[in-house]
């Protein structure tokens, strides 16, 4: 296959163009970083710097769109509200723009979403079915980015996969990335009550995933990609804790988080159970099902 993937040099993107190549497949990856990304990526893969570069005549037989800037990154304010919006919807609508200029129209779009379509959704269990729970600015991104891809896929006939994905645990980036060298110097901290609950996924899964969209015509829809065993947020810590031989003892309130994080605090105060249920009728095996087995493996080198 010849695959064109936006925002291929981020986390996932530098774990799934290896997956790719491995494979055979022809890659092509859109970033606004070409030498950054071409020190993380096989280099075999094809990076352009803006979708105006792509001819006309080329053929690609899959297009996945995991573009979008990093919505914990700063603080949410109208300028990075808009800004979240712009790298996800308005990457999504220039894809559709490609795709009208294409002779050959791409067969598969998959397009990136995420587990806070669902909003801050207390206890409920969520599936793929189920509506958002509070109609909150996490709700607002993902619902406007799923509808640009619809728009794109309606339009030119291309079968839709969207993955709503939760936090996406691995080695060597991501959460983790972040919050290990706090964790081993003893220093990681249980937020609010810790009864948040947090829906995640290993890295590996999530490849598995994105590649059995690619071989499987049948598949299409909305996949909630996500372990099958979400948690509170307090056993997440007290895991990663002990995984880390540290005491996990530290907790920070809830109101110093709203208070200097204001609305985006919902982050981490807020969370969504949910469940992949579509995936698991469908037959999908995940090779890292529980939050102990993905820290295992994750923390094993």
């Amino acid at each position: 296959m010849n695959i064109l993937i936006t925002g291929g040099s981020g986390f996932v993107g530098q774990h799934l163009c290896p997956a790719l190549a491995r494979r055979g497949h022809e890659i092509t990856v859109l970033t606004r970083q070409p030498r950054k990304a071409a020190a993380r990526l096989p280099d075999t893969v094809t990076l352009v710097d803006d979708l105006d570069a792509i001819a006309a005549d080329t053929r690609f037989d899959a297009v996945i769109n995991l573009a979008g800037e990093g919505i914990a990154d700063r603080r949410w304010s109208e300028s990075r509200k808009q800004a979240l919006l712009d790298s996800r919807v308005g990457v999504t609508e220039a894809l559709g723009e490609l795709f009208g200029r294409l002779s050959h129209k791409p067969p598969l779009l998959i397009s990136g979403s995420a587990v806070g379509f669902y909003g801050d959704a207390g206890n409920a269990e969520l599936t793929e079915s189920a509506p958002a729970a509070r109609r909150e600015f996490t709700y607002l991104l993902c619902d406007a980015w799923e509808q640009a891809a619809r728009d794109v896929a309606k339009q030119h006939g291309t079968r839709l996969c969207v993955l709503r994905i939760g936090v996406v645990l691995g080695r060597g980036g991501g959460m983790l990335g972040r919050l290990l060298p706090v964790y081993r110097l003893g220093l990681g901290a249980q937020l609010g009550d810790g009864s948040q609950w947090f829906s995640w996924i290993h890295v590996d899964d999530l490849v598995a995933l994105i590649l059995r969209c690619l071989d499987t015509p049948a598949a299409s829809g909305v996949y909630n990609a996500v372990a099958p065993e979400p948690v509170p947020h307090g056993r997440f810590h007290s895991t990663l804790a002990a995984r880390c031989r540290r005491p996990g003892f530290m907790r920070v309130p809830a109101w110093p988080l709203r208070l200097g994080l204001g609305e985006m605090s919902v982050l981490l105060l807020g969370g969504q159970k949910v469940v992949p249920r579509r995936l698991l009728d469908q037959g999908f095996v995940f090779s890292h099902p529980t939050l102990d087995a993905a820290l295992d493996e994750i923390l094993s080198a």
